[in-house]
């Protein structure tokens, strides 16, 4: 009979889909979110499916229809808002949503609820028919085996159906309906539609008609949803990198308004006198022009993401259809499925968005035309709309802003030193004051200590060229507690190319000669320093570097510091600089005082830009590939970010800031947007932070040395306090069950088991001096990392303590680095914090 013939195909479908396809999570079946109806968020009733392939049940559907203009009614679905029309039937017109049915009709079966749907009794079903498709009672089941009229019906037990490998082993006919009692057996393909025996007949008669079984049909017609829904998916991968555009153009806006406000400020300053008015007109036009591009972004951002969550649901259904569906089921929805796929897939939205906001000002006219030469907004008209094809090309990025020249200062430190001259890891507060600008007599100075620091520096242990220290190393270094300060200003008092290894160009000093960085000597030291304004200060007075009467905030404490040997520095072997990337600047890819970074999933370097509010990503190799936040204390913002870490099985951030306490926790998506705050009132300052293989984020707090364990939920999990071990944790690596704190001022590392029991301490004062950095290889290495003496220094221990080997980059003088991690090929990545830079070092070392 029919019914056989259907029973078998849809058994046949099925074995396919069990031997062949690879089932999607999210299309099981056995979702309750599936089987529910989001209107009313009950079990769904008479499903029907909308246009964009949403099943919802048929009365509340009916109460959603509106009359538009024309006349006819429509229903606007409540999850993406797609617009579906309605036929002369109505909402009953609608398709109904067979898998839905089947599926209820099967967990009726497995909670045995299903009563006889063949006789009236109301007794419980024990078996189903396959070719009258109803449920039978024990007598109905007993007719179907002895009368004639149920002659060759197929009956299946409920036991066996559960015991059936299909997801859904049931399906009832589809009826045509026009023949209401005439299942579907046939294909016409001259209208593309499924027909019954009376149709054949009547409406779709050969040889105007061609049509076929529904079998032969099938696979034809499968292949093609299937190629429909794997174009629809690259749409999917293309609206998700047009998220992350969208999103870096919103970047690039604040960043482009960030320069323009600020050049706009500096003119102003030069034209106070007269163009006070003037000013207020410009900033309120930066305004209104970054709030109508804002505006844009944000409408396209919208449409973008209402695509992306389109093309997942229907993707979503027509994987489920093709996994679950008979041939009839595919075939009669296969025309919906195709339209909305198309329709997705032909009207994919292209950002087009115009981020320049650059401000023009020509000073050299000023006295002649005060309107015209303070400056306007180049205006280049770039909409942002949508678009039915995908674009093929990039926009060109938006011109950089020439700022004018600028003065600088670092406000000094507000952190003391200890009463043993021990530098901390943690600076203190950051500083909130607006940067002043240098008096003539401090100018004249910083171009006298230039001057100097342009000679090559010698260095005696290494055969490689190496970089001078830079002038910002002076200024925003800390002076107060680094050795490389007093290096350099020593260095700079004498004339030119001299080497503070050379006797010969050196005073003699008094007593020992201390050790200069990794144990290269120095055999003397001058008596005191000699400053550029004349003058003579003790080596451990206060002493005036950028002398000036009117900025007496300017004076340092060069404290005594005795120049530690390292132990076996001179066997470390030398790391060479793979790459570097990353300048002073609010830019991309510049830095400000950045604190922390991590690694993502794919080995890209995610830098918490701590002065610059934001966070980058970049490759290994240094390209730029987007950043996120927006400067402020409300959530969602950044706020002098210190960490950052990566949940490598969602690829989520994890960002310590301040915010409008003195630390808080915020998560990202992999995009960049915001997701929601973890309260972590219980913490002081983050010095470190990581994510357990479960999951879990595991923060230290410096300031009371204590290791807390949180769930992304923001749950306390556990914690427990480490100061009994140690004295100040700098960083953290997980291994395991075993958590790995750095102990800045104690020389070591501190393991700790996950409750909290120490274990063991790793490395010891002149191996590992301040360490700032911890990671752990594949194969249960533990390297230490470090920048005492102004070069990055690396200890390689085994997993019980044992020291390896040792490396150290010679070629780069770094100040304050900031955390270490090993990537697969195993490189080296660090932070240099003072000198705004990340380092990506290689060495001979084997992860």
């Amino acid at each position: 009979m029919a019914g056989n013939d259907n029973e078998d195909l849809f058994t046949e479908t099925f074995d396919e889909c069990d031997d062949g396809e690879q089932e999607l999570e999210e299309s099981s079946p056995q979702s309750d979110g599936e089987q529910s109806c989001s209107i009313c968020n009950d079990k769904l009733h008479s499903p029907r499916l909308l246009s964009c392939l949403h099943v919802f049940c048929l009365g509340c559907l009916e109460k959603k229809k509106r009359m538009v203009e024309n006349g006819r009614e429509t229903i606007v679905c409540p999850k993406c808002q797609q617009e579906t029309y309605l036929g002369r039937k109505g909402v009953h017109g609608l398709a109904c949503d067979y898998i839905s049915t089947n599926i209820q009709d099967m967990l009726a079966i497995n909670s045995k609820a299903m009563v006889c749907t063949s006789c009236k009794t109301k007794e419980k079903a024990v078996a189903r028919c396959s070719d009258c498709a109803h449920f039978l009672c024990p007598n109905c089941d007993t007719a179907h085996q002895y009368m004639r009229c149920f002659e060759n019906h197929k009956v299946v037990s409920f036991e066996v159906l559960l015991k059936a490998k299909e997801a859904v082993p049931i399906h009832k006919p589809v009826f045509c309906e026009t023949h209401v009692t005439e299942p579907m057996k046939f294909f016409c393909n001259t209208c593309s539609v499924t027909i019954c025996n009376e149709c054949v007949v009547v409406d779709h008669c050969a040889p105007e008609h061609h049509y076929e079984r529904l079998s032969d049909a099938y696979e034809r017609h499968k292949e093609h949803l299937h190629s429909l829904m794997g174009e629809s998916k690259t749409k999917m991968a293309y609206c998700e990198d047009a998220t992350n555009s969208l999103n870096n153009a919103l970047a690039e806006l604040q960043a482009q308004h960030d320069n323009a406000k600020g050049l706009i400020n500096e003119t102003f300053q030069s034209y106070k006198a007269m163009l006070e008015k003037r000013k207020d007109d410009i900033l309120d036009e930066l305004k209104e022009l970054h709030s109508e591009r804002e505006l844009k972004i944000m409408e396209m951002f919208h449409v973008v993401e209402k695509s992306v969550e389109r093309i997942e649901d229907a993707s979503k259904f027509t994987q489920r259809l093709l996994e679950h569906g008979s041939p009839a089921e595919v075939l009669c929805l296969r025309q919906l499925v195709s339209t909305q796929l198309l329709n997705l897939i032909n009207n994919t939205p292209k950002p087009d968005v115009n981020t320049t906001l650059e401000f023009v000002t020509d000073m050299d006219k000023f006295t002649s035309a005060i309107q015209t030469t303070f400056g306007h907004f180049r205006k280049q008209e770039s909409p942002v709309g949508t678009a039915t094809t995908t674009p093929q090309q990039e926009s060109p990025p938006p011109p950089a802003l020439s700022l004018v020249t600028s003065s600088v200062a670092c406000p000094p430190s507000s952190v003391t030193s200890s009463p043993v001259s021990m530098p901390s890891s943690y600076e203190g507060e950051l500083a909130l004051a607006p940067l002043l600008p240098f008096t003539s007599i401090q100018e004249y100075n910083l171009s006298a200590l230039a001057s100097l620091a342009e000679g090559p520096s010698q260095v005696s242990t290494a055969s490689s060229p190496t970089s001078s220290f830079t002038l910002n190393d002076l200024l925003c270094g800390d002076i107060t507690s680094s050795t490389n300060a007093i290096k350099n200003l020593e260095a700079l008092v004498k004339l030119g190319n001299v080497s503070l290894n050379e006797p010969d160009l050196v005073n003699g000093a008094a007593g020992p000669a201390p050790m200069m960085g990794r144990g290269s000597p120095i055999d003397g030291i001058p008596p005191a320093l000699s400053p550029m304004n004349g003058g003579t200060y003790p080596r451990n007075s206060p002493t005036a570097i950028l002398s000036s009467a009117s900025s007496a905030s300017n004076s340092v404490i060069l404290p005594s510091v005795a120049y530690n040997n390292r132990a076996g520095a001179k066997s470390a072997q030398a790391m060479q600089v793979k790459y570097k990337f990353g300048t002073l600047g609010p830019g991309k890819g510049q830095f400000n005082s950045p604190h922390g970074f991590c690694l993502g999933s794919e080995e890209d370097v995610i830098v918490a830009d701590t002065n610059n509010h934001r966070v980058q990503v970049f490759e290994k190799c240094g390209a730029f590939k987007f950043q996120f936040g927006i400067p402020g204390k409300e959530e969602g913002q950044l706020w002098y970010p210190r960490k950052v870490a990566v949940m490598k099985a969602s690829g989520k951030f994890v960002v310590c800031d301040r915010g409008n306490e003195r630390s808080r926790m915020q998560i990202f998506t992999k995009n960049g947007h915001f997701i929601k705050k973890i309260a972590i009132r219980y913490i002081d300052i983050v010095a470190g932070l990581a994510v357990s293989s479960q999951g879990h984020i595991v923060a230290v707090d410096s300031v009371s040395p204590t290791v807390f364990v949180i769930s992304d939920n923001g749950d306390l999990l556990s914690w427990f306090d480490c100061s009994d071990h140690m004295r100040e944790p700098s960083d953290l690596a997980i291994n395991g069950k075993e958590y790995f704190v750095c102990d800045f001022k104690g020389h070591c590392v501190v393991v700790f088991s996950e409750n909290g029991s120490f274990l063991r301490r790793i490395g010891c004062e002149n191996l590992t001096n301040f360490p700032n950095g911890i990671d752990i290889s594949d194969a249960g290495d533990v390297l230490v990392g470090d920048s005492h003496g102004n070069r990055f220094h690396v200890a390689v221990f085994n997993r019980n303590g044992e020291a390896i080997c040792e490396f150290e980059c010679p070629y780069v003088k770094v100040s304050r680095c900031c955390g270490l991690k090993i990537t697969s090929e195993g490189f080296i990545v660090t932070l240099a914090k003072n000198n705004h830079h990340v380092l990506v070092l290689n060495t001979l070392y084997i992860v």
